[in-house]
């Protein structure tokens, strides 16, 4: 039975990870609209935790189109970037062809033990089956003394940049989880506490974590909108399956919430960031 469990366990996983592919391979274009400029402007925030040398090797997990590798590029450190999608790393290569771009699995990495100073990962645990698997791969290819740095989104009540989104669907009337292949809590690591305590039990001598709080500005309701639906995978997915008038109504709720009389929209984004250590064993 055990065994039956695993291989379940094992093919939905798979699953998750194939859809997680084809929506950023889908969004590769659009990801830069809204959320990319968050992840550019907390990028910086986590090569400031690492406190990056000259010449450090840098592996930056789930790369999307290589904004954080680029820039720890600038800071002289010599970055990899990692992701599952293609498509992003197409992008990423003709965006920056000075950094090195592998597609690979997060939870399965294709480099050597001890391959780096330091890795980086800007919102991808909470996007992976298996989290614990992927900082364990982390710590493996980190050199003795390595760091790491992460960051997750914070729940929706306090991350106003997807939550407003989340409501207006919850608004309309419309199931997130409808027609998605079964995947983690997005949200599961957003508690600093739980995301040191996981950071710790992947082998960290110290590690600390703590909620970042950003605000971005759009000149619009619809350049968020579009925004949203180019740069999430599962709530765009879901809201692209749905018939016009949903899609309408959906939309109708996101401008009742944010600007009913129009104008510019500011939304605070709320991210939980941890930093670990990892020394020899």
């Amino acid at each position: 039975m055990h065994g039956a469990v695993s291989t379940l366990h094992r093919a939905m996983s798979e699953a998750f990870k194939a859809f997680e592919s084809g929506a950023w391979d889908a969004r590769a274009h659009t990801y830069d609209l809204v959320l990319g400029a968050v992840t550019a402007r907390v990028g910086d925030v986590l090569l400031d935790e690492l406190e990056l040398q000259p010449g450090a090797r840098l592996l930056d997990v789930g790369c999307g189109p290589g904004t954080i590798a680029s820039r720890a590029a600038a800071r002289g450190a010599v970055p990899v970037g990692l992701d599952i999608a293609g498509r992003m790393l197409a992008l990423g290569r003709e965006r920056h062809p000075h950094v090195e771009f592998v597609e690979g699995d997060a939870e399965h990495l294709p480099f050597a033990d001890g391959s780096f100073d330091a890795v980086v990962g800007g919102f991808v645990l909470n996007h992976l089956p298996a989290p614990e698997r992927a900082l364990a791969e982390a710590v493996r290819v980190l050199a003795p003394g390595g760091r790491l740095a992460v960051a997750v989104w914070d729940v929706p009540d306090r991350n106003r940049l997807l939550g407003e989104l989340t409501y207006a669907v919850r608004d309309a009337g419309v199931q997130v989880r409808g027609g998605l292949p079964e995947g983690p809590d997005p949200y599961r690591l957003s508690d600093p506490a739980e995301l040191r305590a996981v950071l710790l039990d992947a082998g960290a001598s110290t590690a600390r974590a703590r909620r970042l709080r950003l605000v971005h500005r759009a000149t619009g309701v619809g350049e968020l909108w579009d925004g949203l639906l180019g740069g999430t995978a599962r709530i765009s997915t879901v809201l692209a399956s749905q018939p016009q008038h949903v899609l309408d109504r959906v939309r109708e709720a996101f401008v009742a919430r944010l600007a009913p009389h129009g104008g510019a929209v500011e939304l605070e984004a709320a991210v939980t960031v941890g930093c670990a250590t990892f020394d020899a064993a």
